[in-house]
């Protein structure tokens, strides 16, 4: 039986911004927290971690300011109980609404409902992080655009693509997890894309370019991979990013200036930012 370690940080007030907290526990291997209010903790797993990684995120935590931090190890299907009671029927901008497999939702005209079990992925559309692409997913002219979803996590951005209309769309995650839970998603929502485990562009054909680029990843990663999502999209094509904290924000469109892209419209919540930029001609 696989076994999974819970990392919970409890502190002595709910802090104004959540932000920062997030931001540590992704930089150590764990994306996907959950919060509570009262009391104020956020809780995030990791799978098989070593204890040099544990203690290095236990001594961030501390010095950030939790009042303590509790590791307990999971068995994996107490870990997916624990997630369902967070993950319900949601809506995201005007027409998603993202649905957990196991829970029933009365859709209306118009609703795009996307159905999904993030698996050991991240991405359930909870986060401000999806939340704000899956926004721009809606402002986005998508019918017949080939798109690379590059750190696809569980997929749901490349299944909204293509419930919007997109063409070929690809997706790339660097977690076995990750793509084993996309082509779930895809299946699960009557949706055909392809995913590979791997690298930024790298699993994808040397001269593949897109029309659409979506990057839903730490700030660091997006400053070393906007050359080459320069080179991979087509001139005046779209590059949706996103895990951007308000500290790096700068950086990154500096990074996006540099390798030749415009910024078109940008979404900020809770000190979290996402753009939309385009490759000029």
């Amino acid at each position: 039986m696989k076994v999974w370690t819970e990392v919970k940080a409890c502190l002595a007030e709910t802090p104004a911004d959540w932000a920062l907290w997030i931001e540590v526990f992704d930089r150590h291997g764990i994306p996907g927290t959950v919060q509570t209010d009262q009391p104020p903790t956020l809780a995030g797993y990791a799978y098989e971690p070593n204890e040099a990684d544990l203690a290095a995120l236990r001594l961030e935590l501390t010095s950030l300011g939790a009042t303590s931090t509790e590791i307990l190890e999971v068995p994996e299907e107490n870990w997916a109980e624990s997630w369902r009671q967070f993950f319900v029927p949601r809506r995201v901008g005007q027409r998603f609404v993202v649905r957990p497999t196991w829970e029933a939702y009365a859709s209306t005209e118009g609703d795009v409902v996307l159905v999904l079990d993030p698996g050991q992925a991240f991405g359930t559309g909870d986060h401000p992080t999806t939340r704000m692409c899956l926004e721009f997913l809606e402002d986005l002219e998508l019918a017949g655009k080939t798109v690379a979803d590059i750190g696809c996590g569980s997929g749901i951005l490349s299944v909204a693509a293509r419930l919007l209309g997109s063409g070929e769309t690809v997706g790339v995650d660097l977690d076995p997890a990750s793509i084993e839970s996309s082509h779930e998603n895809a299946d699960r929502n009557g949706v055909t894309a392809t995913f590979m485990l791997g690298k930024g562009f790298g699993p994808l054909p040397e001269a593949a370019v897109y029309d659409i680029v979506l990057s839903n990843i730490v700030s660091a990663a997006l400053i070393g991979l906007a050359p080459e999502v320069s080179d991979r999209v087509v001139p005046g094509g779209d590059w949706v990013v996103s895990g951007i904290i308000d500290d790096n924000w700068a950086d990154v469109q500096l990074a996006a200036a540099r390798a030749g892209f415009s910024l078109v419209s940008e979404r900020r919540e809770n000190n979290w930012v996402a753009a939309w930029f385009r490759r000029e001609k």
